[in-house]
């Protein structure tokens, strides 16, 4: 486990590209390999470039994010339950504001309120209690606490996926989750034999036309890259050896 998490860590966009840069410069500080380092200087700049602007990032992530679309108004008869999955303060956010849309699109179609599973906790920083903080953010935009369950125990997707079997069973329910991350997720919820129905939201791709400044680099489109790529690894892992780490 930890040799695939150093492993995965080397592939992504922003540290592989690191290396390429660190190399190729000490190599051109010594006497031999000046030209091997300068090829790698060259092309940890080039890939830099690449990983960095709009068009080769969404072309990365949009494989992950077009597989499933939104949950609109005729499909809220299919679950009762909503889970969502978190992901760190700014995915929190968004993912959130999906549920909030889905609770109170149910409420003004058919008059019923969705129950509300907040499901994991940053590992790293156990005590920052990030369900309770999007409990508060919902609670605070009008739904009851009483509607709200927090799940606080679950390290990643796979844990997530088992607590949530305890929970629900094999009632169906809306999972919430970042698009790019739904299909790794779908793979763990249905492993265990859950029902989950794909809730997507925190959408990276950009879909208007790309305008000359989309051909600049961005450290957001670096950190897209950086989340296809680590998304990639986890689905290629899970294929071959039926585990995924996050």
């Amino acid at each position: 486990m930890i040799f695939s998490k150093i492993f995965q860590m080397f592939l992504v966009p922003s540290v592989f590209v690191l290396v390429l840069i660190l190399v190729g410069l000490i190599l051109i500080f010594k006497k031999r390999g000046q030209k091997t380092g300068k090829i790698l200087l060259v092309s940890g700049i080039v890939f830099y470039y690449l990983f960095s602007i709009t068009p080769v990032a969404d072309l990365i992530i949009s494989p992950l994010e077009n597989q499933y679309q939104s949950v609109q108004k005729g499909d809220l008869n299919k679950a009762d339950n909503i889970v969502l999955l978190l992901g760190g303060r700014e995915s929190n956010v968004l993912r959130g504001s999906e549920v909030l849309r889905l609770h109170n699109l149910q409420l003004t179609t058919y008059n019923l309120q969705l129950t509300i599973i907040i499901s994991g906790t940053d590992p790293l920083n156990p005590e920052r209690k990030e369900a309770e903080e999007v409990k508060e953010f919902l609670t605070e935009r009008g739904i009851p606490a009483e509607n709200i369950i927090l799940e606080d125990k679950s390290r990643n997707t796979r844990e997530s996926a088992k607590n949530i079997k305890e929970i629900l069973g094999d009632e169906p329910f809306f999972l919430v989750t970042s698009a790019y991350h739904m299909e790794r997720s779908l793979r763990e919820f249905e492993k265990v034999g859950t029902n989950p129905i794909p809730a997507p939201t925190d959408f990276k791709i950009k879909t208007e036309q790309y305008t000359a400044l989309d051909w600049f680099p961005d450290p957001q489109n670096l950190r897209n890259s950086n989340l296809a790529v680590h998304e990639y690894f986890g689905i290629v892992f899970y294929k071959f050896f039926g585990i995924i780490n996050a």
